[in-house]
């Protein structure tokens, strides 16, 4: 990477300011959409919302990305995601924000698996692991400011944690017009008949085999986000301060998984590895939250799932770039719509069976983690990799 050391700052720039607004929302969103009539299930339903746009508009931002190159698709979310933040400060009804949401995520899918094939364009196969380790780090910082941020301006007032997000995105939308260089020529665009669309895959393509888990995994772990607000402040009466507080702390551990550790481990015990242990952690996690009931405990338990989580990310990236060959960009997009899947069914049904009983999406959650483990190590030959240059797989 030491030559595009200067484009890999800036990306990294770009999706920390991006996440320290996304981040600003998470400690006020439920208490907001409560404030205008909502419950669980309706968080589920907005969160499910926002994956239904990802689903439906990510493989068409990937494509487009190969084609007419990474930077112009980033613009595109940055403006879309600040512009649409900025809308939902001025929002006052839940309909409203049913709309705005689908505007939101339709053109802001456009900046994650773009800015992921970006980094895939200008960092060899061996170093892809620590290359995307970084992007997700960046995000991680920016889950440590944005929440505590995000705290202390809901004391103030709900609308105003949208507007600094949107600000946010807006501010930073020339410097990456002026100093994020295009990593694909005309010359280089790639044709979309090098990899075959999802319909066409085989059963057992390791491609598509990724793709079904990424979908079960982001399953488990929205039931997990659509429900963890609601759990901790019946658990231990929190508030936006005190979530805000519990986010930072586990963006600290994010941020020290993914951006000092995940390129040294990948290289030690290979992706593959990495993406299994994550899953065992994050079972482990899971469970342990179900005993927690006051600041200290939720902390730490969800820490363990945290850490869990922060394996799996970059690992599963990591892997459909390497399966992908040269198509990162569709392939990429692909993978964020099969995420979506499960973001859309995850949060929906985390919400209905939370009002049922606080403690079934978590159990359910673990059982699905397991049992994805399980399908990983029944399928090593159909997931193995080829030796890389430094032997490991």
């Amino acid at each position: 990477m030491g030559n595009n050391i200067r484009s890999i700052i800036i990306l990294f720039f770009i999706l920390f300011l991006v996440m320290v607004g996304f981040g600003i929302i998470i400690p006020i969103m439920p208490f907001f959409l409560t404030s205008l009539g909502g419950n669980a299930s309706i968080l589920g339903l907005f969160m499910a919302t926002y994956s239904l746009m990802h689903l439906l508009f990510a493989p068409f931002w990937g494509r487009l990305s190969d084609n007419i190159g990474r930077r112009p698709v980033i613009l595109i979310g940055l403006s879309g995601y600040g512009i649409t933040f900025v809308l939902f400060g001025f929002t006052d009804q839940l309909w409203l924000m049913f709309v705005v949401r689908i505007l939101s995520g339709a053109i802001s899918s456009a900046t994650l698996p773009t800015a992921l094939a970006y980094v895939a364009d200008i960092t060899r196969e061996n170093e892809r692991s620590q290359g995307i380790g970084l992007m997700t780090a960046a995000m991680g910082l920016g889950m440590i400011v944005g929440p505590a941020l995000g705290g202390w301006l809901g004391q103030q007032g709900f609308s105003l944690p949208f507007f600094v997000a949107g600000g946010l995105a807006l501010l930073i939308w020339p410097f990456a017009l002026l100093y994020l260089p295009e990593t694909l020529t005309p010359a280089e665009s790639i044709p979309e008949i090098i990899n075959p669309p999802v319909a066409e895959m085989e059963i057992n393509n390791p491609l598509f085999l990724l793709f079904i888990l990424i979908l079960i995994l982001n399953f488990s772990t929205t039931m997990f986000e659509a429900t963890f607000v609601f759990f901790a402040a019946h658990r231990a009466a929190f508030g936006p301060k005190e979530i805000g507080f519990l986010f930072t702390i586990l963006g600290v551990i994010a941020v020290v998984i993914q951006g000092g550790l995940i390129g040294r481990l990948a290289k030690r015990f290979g992706d593959m590895n990495l993406m299994k242990g994550g899953l065992l952690i994050s079972a482990a996690g899971l469970i342990l939250i179900l005993f927690a009931s006051d600041m200290l405990s939720l902390l730490i338990t969800s820490a363990v799932y945290y850490i869990g989580t922060s394996l799996i990310g970059p690992s599963s990236s990591s892997l459909v770039t390497q399966y992908s060959n040269q198509n990162q960009g569709t392939s990429l997009g692909v993978m964020q719509s099969f995420g979506s899947l499960g973001r859309i069914a995850g949060p929906v049904a985390g919400g209905i069976l939370y009002e049922f009983n606080i403690l079934i999406p978590y159990f359910i959650g673990t059982l699905i983690l397991v049992i994805v483990y399980l399908i990983i190590n029944s399928n090593q030959q159909v997931l193995a990799l080829p030796q890389t240059s430094d032997g490991v797989e």
